[in-house]
């Protein structure tokens, strides 16, 4: 008899006795979705005699970092059980002549199959309708076999329908915030209450349907406006920010940063369109001069990775400009992580508000009320990208290139460097996981969150 190291949580304990055909279950972060999931699937392959199960996430990259992995950590216990394992494709076969594949919905031409006896599908709302409605539910329908998906909500896109429609179905449905797991504690709570705004945080920690439709930064308010600012203050550091233009306005962010980086102040801008470089150049020296500063007192100065193309008439890019007098700082980053960034500072779920914009930013405050998301209505999915209208996002962009390169909350993984199982209680730790800056793995350190080492021994020693 094969015995896994698992002990159910009560909310997990109901799933597994749950026999519906189809479960849907809506979780916040680390709620146990994906540890319930898995095992659900050995389950299946292990007493179901030449089953054909799928685990399908909606990158292959991440069907290898949590689903596979998961299975990997009971393989010493099913071994015995298992006739081949194939780490390359994720595909393992079992004595009884089950086979388990790993899958990434990013991957469509690997999905068409018939015959599924078991299907999850991790994470489903970041996959589109179409994948789950003509590729992966009719791979279910000859073997009449079980689904079961798991997601976070993104939105209310196709999931949300599924969701609410799916009792009426005759599906199964679970709602899982975060804190149904007691090895999450209050103070994590806490701590992501305040880095979070409250949508974000109802969504990604209570589970809950929040719409994406509207305004970007639907809590900025005049709350976050302030009629001028000290620049005297010894412990500030300043920062500049710029997203590019030409034809299109090119914005210029002249900003603070406190002491101990609680507070983030916008204080001027430039806003202008058919701007060479030589003029920006000259506009920031007077922006910086008007202000009591120098160039010697900006930190660093945080641009659009396009600034990093040649001009076809000069041949030289923006950034080199910029290069002579300041330290360019223009990293690639997805939209959706920004976004979340900045609204943490509008007002967090906590109610703080750690972003003011001087009433003289007359652009950037214009820009922060009009930012809207795009209005997805030739899909039924609803992504988490504000429309470029031309009016709102050059401003807004600027100001988020600076919160991506000045708050890298990448580098911050875990309070734990490790994960606890259900059954162990977890023990005080001294050491704290981050993620290198340079080539993103994760390391395990001695210093908090917001100190360094940002980078892993063998970066650092490069």
């Amino acid at each position: 008899m094969i015995t896994l190291d698992y002990a159910p949580l009560e909310h997990q304990a109901d799933l597994h006795t749950d026999r519906a055909r189809f479960r849907l279950v809506m979780g916040g972060r680390r709620s146990g979705k994906s540890k319930s999931a898995i095992q659900e699937m050995i389950a299946h392959c292990l007493t179901s005699p030449s089953a054909l199960a799928w685990w399908v996430a909606p990158t292959y990259t991440e069907a290898r970092e949590v689903g596979f992995t998961e299975f990997m950590e009971h393989y010493t216990v099913l071994e015995p059980a298992i006739r081949t394992k194939h780490e390359g494709t994720m595909h393992i076969e079992f004595l009884n002549g089950s086979k388990l594949y790993f899958k990434g919905a990013d991957r469509r031409d690997s999905l068409r199959g018939r015959g599924l006896t078991f299907l999850v599908v991790d994470e489903a709302a970041f996959i589109n309708r179409d994948t789950w409605q003509k590729v992966l539910r009719p791979a279910l329908s000859d073997k009449k076999g079980r689904g079961l998906l798991l997601t976070t909500p993104n939105g209310r896109n196709w999931i949300f329908d599924l969701y609410t429609a799916a009792v009426a179905a005759g599906w199964s449905t679970y709602h899982w915030p975060s804190y149904v797991n007691p090895l999450i504690t209050e103070a994590e709570l806490d701590e992501a209450k305040a880095t979070l705004s409250e949508s974000d945080f109802r969504q990604e920690y209570l589970g809950e349907f929040v719409t994406k439709a509207g305004a970007v930064y639907s809590d900025f308010s005049e709350d976050n406006v302030i009629e001028d600012f000290n620049t005297d203050d010894e412990t500030l550091t300043f920062y500049l920010a710029a997203d590019f233009g030409y034809a299109n306005p090119s914005s210029i962010l002249l900003i603070a940063v406190s002491g101990n980086e609680d507070k983030v102040v916008v204080f001027d801008e430039i806003y202008r369109s058919r701007m060479s470089m030589d003029e920006m150049s000259v506009e920031i020296m007077q922006m910086l001069y008007n202000n009591g500063l120098k160039r010697t007192n900006i930190e660093a100065m945080y641009t659009d990775p396009a600034g990093n193309a040649a001009e076809l008439t000069s041949g030289v890019s923006p950034v080199d400009v910029l290069r002579r007098d300041f330290t360019v700082v223009n990293k690639g980053t997805e939209i959706p992580p920004g976004l979340q960034l900045v609204r943490a500072f509008v007002c967090n779920a906590m109610g703080e508000r750690r972003l003011f914009v001087t009433r003289n930013c007359k652009d950037l405050i214009r820009s922060m009320y009009g930012y809207t998301y795009a209005d997805n209505t030739t899909t039924d999915e609803i992504k988490e990208e504000p429309l470029k209208d031309g009016k709102h996002d050059h401003a807004c962009d600027a100001l988020r290139y600076f919160f991506v390169n000045a708050f890298d909350h990448a580098k911050w993984v875990a309070k734990e460097p490790v994960s606890y199982s259900y059954i162990d209680p977890p023990k005080l730790q001294d050491s704290y996981m981050k993620r290198c800056s340079k080539c993103r793995t994760t390391f395990v350190s001695k210093t908090p969150k917001d100190q360094p080492p940002f980078l892993c021994k063998e970066c650092a020693n490069v």
